[in-house]
């Protein structure tokens, strides 16, 4: 009895098994959707579309973007939540969504753990401390010196409450043992123009947003908030683990992945994955990048999945540390 239960148990894993095979020979065999959580003409769309097109040469098949914005990405989320696990739906995904939002939430409707596939980073976009040209702070060092010597006087600008640019500007002030008020800005323009005018005594922002000023000699960038300098645009400019001796494991990119919905078939997610190679190799999405300034970032299933483990813990921790509550 139990030799013929084996036998059978080895027949259905072996057409298990040729069926997923097939199934990814197959795929795809159909359009498919890839849901970008931003409007038609933003930043990440912009860039988004010209990805799909390399897919889509890859694949042989039409890549639609669809555009859910709002809700801090959370639609999109959902509405891969109620899509097939099959690969036909794809979401263009931020570590806002996969990290930041959870993190503040207890009650998110998703679990990035247990719902998402991950297909591998498409891009990323550093971190930057930063002042105004004019600013008396020359330099890091310069920074925390005036942070210790007026406690919860310095203000710094970010985007939003809870955001990836406060949760890293709280993550530097405890590496740096220092206090300053976070001023948070509906939009990272509004907060670059408080550095600007002097209402502020530094900003956190991404490289895409004050590229074209630091080219332009406006303002003055002390500090990558990653783990190595972003040697393509900044290469002059230190990370924070070279300058801050208790920020060792610092390491706050913003980022966009691959993400597919939990159960789908690994031999679909690979073809995804070398279709999303694809797509960062495609002129156009190279061409998007460099205008934004942001950084193509090939990766394993394996590696954005242990990223987004990663990017839980830590926003987690830095939440807790500060006591940031989602607004």
């Amino acid at each position: 009895m139990k030799k013929h239960f084996a036998v059978l148990v080895a027949g259905l894993l072996a057409v298990s098994l040729v069926g997923v095979s097939a199934l990814a020979q197959e795929f795809p065999n159909r359009p498919l959707r890839l849901l970008v959580p931003y409007p038609a003409g933003a930043g990440p769309d912009t860039i988004a579309r010209p990805f799909a097109n390399g897919m889509s040469g890859f694949l042989g098949q039409p890549v639609v973007v669809e555009n859910l914005s709002g809700g801090g990405g959370v639609p999109a989320v959902l509405e891969l939540k109620k899509s097939p696990p099959n690969g036909y739906t794809v979401f263009f995904g931020e570590s806002s969504q996969w990290a930041v939002y959870p993190s503040l939430r207890p009650d998110a409707p998703f679990d990035p753990i247990a719902d998402f596939a991950p297909i591998g980073q498409v891009y990323s976009t550093d971190l930057y401390i930063f002042v105004a040209a004019s600013s008396p702070v020359k330099d890091l060092a310069d920074l925390i010196a005036r942070a210790r010597a007026n406690p919860g006087k310095l203000k710094f600008g970010v985007t939003g409450v809870g955001g990836i640019m406060h949760l890293a500007g709280e993550a530097f002030k405890a590496a740096a043992k220092v206090n300053a008020e976070p001023i948070p800005y509906r939009a990272s323009g509004e907060s670059l123009q408080g550095v600007l005018r002097g209402d502020l005594d530094f900003a956190v922002a991404g490289y895409g947003s004050i590229g074209a000023l630091v080219e332009s000699g406006k303002i003055r960038p002390l500090v990558t908030m990653s783990s190595e300098r972003n040697t393509l645009y900044t290469p002059m400019v230190a990370a924070m683990p070279e300058l801050v001796q208790d920020a060792k494991a610092f390491d706050f990119p913003s980022e966009i992945g691959l993400i597919a919905l939990a159960g789908t078939p690994r031999p679909v997610i690979d073809k995804l994955n070398a279709a999303m190679r694809a797509g960062q190799k495609d002129p156009g999405f190279q061409k998007a990048l460099r205008a934004v300034y942001y950084v193509a970032k090939p990766s394993s299933p394996e590696q954005l999945a242990e990223r987004i483990r990663s990017d839980l813990a830590k926003y987690r921790a830095v939440a807790r540390l500060a006591n940031i509550k989602a607004e």
